[in-house]
């Protein structure tokens, strides 16, 4: 403890400022005058069709650029931005290729595996680099949603229909984020009151297949000092499958409200509401009645006010966040559960610009989490635990076209030991031959998870549960060919040590904690081209290798020397889009292969397409319409719940005010 504390001490000495912060406040401050010099982030910029604008218009009137982050050192970046493994899926995007969950956002993503429990609405697990679900923590603007039973924001659940962009972090970020960032950060971003600018409207409704209904609106209004931003969407589908119901509800909303010039107060609202019906896997497999049928309702709920001042050369922001997760579990046959977690977190953030090679920030927070849970017919147990964080960070560009992007986070823990993360990244550009390579080594640090609490048997003590810990190396270039295209290239590899994993007794309905170790290493490759105006191509691979160093995984069914399970050792995704003056048109494809569920048994490896259309009937109003599973691949992520097969879909959407 007294080594962590003296090098986080000497880290803030080092950048010679004695100041206040916190890291997910970073995405918040960029400025209006951040945005008039951007670049695209797959460093392909093609011509804006009728088509795009009409997607782009509610983005660009929120103050955000799609499709683009920006560029150094003309504004407030994110520290978090310039970590080079970084995606961002703009709402322009979105839009154009009709993705609904965030599930249809992440698959075209390298290094992400997201398996499901079938059906829209059933459980989305997403391995981030082979790493677990409970790894990659979820923000919306910044703020923690959340976390659900696994320990990750239920993914399910996650409507991103009518955002401004997904942001997707890969490699360790707990010296950011501290606790649940092992593997990365997935930060939603709906509209940003603060920056709307003109009053404007936006909705879409859809039908289609499986007694499908989609609808949407998002909303921006200005008046004076004041600025509000609401979105809302909601779905609707009887799934691919007897006795699978599920429906979702999301409203977001945030109001904004300028004190004088740079000076404003804005309050973030979140809430989502959702029933699913899970029907259980097929009993050839596991022979019934195991399970039996479920129906869960959730709901959860975010409230955020938050105090922001921009300067020329500073920005500092104050918030806090209550947000709470319930979900009830009804079972046929018994053991129904109520599971109840409650979020408590105030942080700070300052970044200094003190020059255009030198970004200087810091930051702290305290946050808190209860978690319960009320069998029926059996006692209630429960948990809670806080922490209290300070972080620091430099982004210095010490040589000319090298730059050096370190963190260091120390957290104060009420309930486990407490812990020092850091992270330290080089990269350097080769602007002759439009080259930029990078290394990056990082820990991540981890407590249990809220289901590691919930279903513990009442002989093992809470505290008992040791923190999960993580060692990483990253390296790789980026390749700028001729104007339009670009080649990355990564290889990470990690030590998982303290995995937290149980053996579950369906007598008592507890859990045992084992512990496991693992080593994971893995290769992406993304590739972007536009090679004619009208024409773009994408294609992104992943390697990936887990194996088990130590202890017994899912009932002890995996044991040292076998992968990681739902860990695809290849993985490819990639598309094609069209785009004429009033429309646009393209395919995608996904697949995994080589993969395995628990206890080594094997899964058949598949391709799945999907086709996508759109069309303007004049500058406010447009048709579209997509296929899925377009050739009817019959296939499963998780052993015996089938995927969905072909769906057919179709929509209108209108899009009003400048």
């Amino acid at each position: 403890m007294n080594h962590d504390l003296m090098i986080c001490i000497s880290l803030v000495a080092s950048t010679g400022c004695v100041t206040l912060g916190v890291a997910q406040e970073a995405n918040e401050l960029d400025t209006q005058s951040s945005l008039e010099e951007t670049i695209v982030e797959s460093g392909i910029d093609p011509p804006a069709t009728p088509r795009q604008i009409i997607s782009n218009q509610a983005s660009t009137q929120a103050g955000n650029t799609p499709v683009t982050t920006t560029k150094k050192p003309d504004s407030a970046i994110s520290p978090v931005q310039e970590i080079t493994s970084f995606d961002t899926i703009s709402a322009a995007e979105i839009r154009t290729r009709q993705r609904r969950g965030i599930e249809d956002v992440l698959r075209q993503s390298a290094g992400v595996t997201l398996v499901q429990t079938g059906q829209s609405g059933n459980q989305t697990s997403l391995f981030v680099r082979g790493q677990e679900s409970d790894h990659t923590v979820v923000l919306l603007n910044g703020r923690r949603l959340p976390p659900g039973l696994a320990g990750l924001y239920q993914l399910e659940f996650l409507d991103v229909s009518t955002l401004e962009s997904v942001q997707l972090h890969r490699g360790p970020l707990s010296s950011l984020y501290g606790s649940d960032a092992l593997a990365g950060a997935l930060d939603l971003r709906s509209t940003d009151a603060r920056f709307v600018q003109d009053n404007t409207f936006e909705g879409f409704a859809e039908t289609g297949s499986f007694e499908t209904t989609r609808s949407g609106v998002r909303l921006g209004l200005r008046e004076g000092q004041v600025g509000i931003a609401i979105d809302a969407a909601g779905t609707r589908t009887a799934n691919d499958r007897p006795n699978s119901d599920f429906e979702n509800r999301i409203v977001r909303g945030n109001l904004a409200y300028d004190l004088s010039d740079g000076v404003q107060i804005d309050f973030l609202g979140y809430l989502q509401d959702a029933s699913v019906v899970i029907a259980g896997p097929n009993p050839a497999a596991f022979g019934p009645p195991f399970p039996a049928n479920q129906l869960n309702q959730n709901t959860s709920y975010l409230f955020s006010p938050r105090l922001t001042i921009s300067r020329e050369n500073w920005d500092f922001s104050l918030f806090y966040s209550h947000s709470g997760n319930e979900l009830i579990a009804s079972r046929t046959g018994g053991n129904d559960n109520t599971l109840k977690q409650v979020g408590e977190e105030v942080e700070t953030l300052f970044h200094l610009r003190a020059s255009e090679t030198l970004e200087w920030t810091l930051g702290a927070g305290h946050y808190h989490y209860d978690f319960g849970r009320v069998p029926v017919g059996r006692a209630p147990t429960g948990f809670h635990y806080g922490f209290t964080g300070i972080f620091s960070q430099v982004d210095w560009e010490f040589l000319p076209d090298t730059t050096l992007l370190a963190s260091y986070r120390y957290d104060e823990h009420d309930s486990f030991s407490s812990k020092g993360t850091y992270s330290a990244q080089l990269s350097h550009d080769l602007s002759r031959t439009g080259t930029t390579a990078f290394a990056r080594i990082a820990t991540g640090y981890k407590v249990p998870s809220g289901q590691d609490y919930a279903f513990l048997d009442p002989s093992v003590a809470p505290g008992s549960l040791l923190p999960e810990e993580s060692e990483s190396i990253e390296f790789g270039l980026k390749q700028q060919i001729g104007e339009n295209s670009q080649i990355n290239i990564s290889y990470f590899e990690t030590d998982l040590d303290n995995l937290v994993d149980g053996r579950f007794s369906f007598v008592s309905f507890t859990s045992f904690p084992t512990v496991v170790d693992t080593e994971i290493r893995g290769t992406e490759i993304e590739f972007r081209t536009s090679p004619l105006d009208g024409l773009e191509l994408y294609a992104n691979y992943t390697w990936l290798d887990t194996v088990i160093t130590r202890g017994l995984l899912g009932f002890g069914a995996n044991r040292p020397g076998d992968r990681l399970p739902r860990r695809p050792t290849h993985s490819l995704s990639g598309g094609i889009l069209l785009e004429g003056d009033r429309w646009n048109a393209g395919l995608e494809v996904n697949g995994a292969y080589s993969r395995l569920d628990s206890g080594n048994v094997p899964l058949e490896d598949y391709t799945v397409a999907r086709v996508f259309g759109n069309f303007a009937l004049n500058d406010s109003v447009e048709i579209y319409g997509r296929v899925e599973n377009v050739f009817d691949e019959q296939f499963e992520t998780v052993r015996s719940f089938a995927a969905p097969g072909t769906g057919a879909y179709i929509g209108c959407r209108v899009v009003l005010g400048q």
